[in-house]
């Protein structure tokens, strides 16, 4: 057997991101492989890096310890690497280990009372909109004036990481899902800063939304990952589904 053949642990790139899968790997076995791909990782110069651990596997010593050096080697680059898990005895196991805030805790999975409505504050410190044509070369653009609204609202740069990823899957989402005419269709964006947190709202296909039900999506399976990295890195996550589109709320705690 060949050494990709033992692997437990691989690679993906989603745009600018580089994604570390773990999931379901025991901590001995993360031990043994992640080492090679975060040093892979580094000497493709990605600094820019999120480990999923989803399907959750308990770890052990050895496990966080390796999370810890990979965690670590990023850092001394100047690097962000954060960690996509949504179960909270997950969470609350990696925040006694340093390596991610337990508070608050993870969107939960359909069922666990992620589909109550978000109740934001009544006024915004400031907002933004604004729209582009449903393209796939547009998606970078939008993402970045996401990210540099979150920045001047004083996210730090963890924080401003985990929203990076998160929003950009939601604008993938609303191109490739929520598009049906591609560019003759139009995906809204609307950024609000408060207090204590930040939302953004990705709506794609038109208007309609608010008389449209709470939904959530079944699983994480029904768009590659990406519903699983919006529940892992947001602090709180909601849909609003319709037969004219779909509107995804994100929320982001400031501090």
């Amino acid at each position: 057997m060949t050494h990709a053949e033992r692997l437990h642990v691989s690679t993906e790139m989603r745009g600018e991101v580089c994604v570390i899968h773990c999931g379901g790997v025991a901590g001995r076995e993360l031990a043994a492989d992640l080492p090679a791909v975060v040093a892979r990782c580094l000497d493709a110069e990605a600094e820019a890096v999120v480990v999923d651990l989803d399907p959750w596997a308990p770890m052990d010593a050895a496990g966080l310890s390796a999370l810890q050096a990979a965690a670590h080697a990023f850092e001394e680059v100047g690097g962000e690497l954060v960690i996509a898990v949504e179960e909270p005895e997950a969470r609350q196991a990696l925040a006694e280990a340093g390596l991610m805030r337990a508070e608050p805790p993870a969107p939960g999975p359909p069922g666990s009372g992620a589909e109550a409505p978000l109740r934001a504050p009544d006024r915004a410190r400031w907002e933004h909109e604004f729209s582009f044509p449903a393209t796939p070369r547009q998606l970078r653009a939008a993402r970045r004036r996401v990210v540099a609204f979150a920045e001047v609202a004083g996210l730090d740069e963890t924080r401003l990481f985990e929203l990076n990823v998160a929003v950009a899957e939601a604008l993938a989402n609303a191109v490739v899902h929520g598009s049906p005419r591609g560019a003759a269709d139009d995906v809204r964006v609307r950024f609000f800063c408060y207090e204590d947190e930040v939302a953004v709202e990705v709506v794609d296909d038109g208007g309609g939304m608010s008389a449209t039900p709470i939904c959530a999506p079944p699983s994480a399976a029904t768009s590659g990952r990406g519903i699983h990295f919006m529940r892992a890195l947001a602090d709180a996550v909601q849909y609003t589904c319709g037969p004219l589109g779909t509107s995804v709320l994100l929320v982001k705690q400031r501090g």
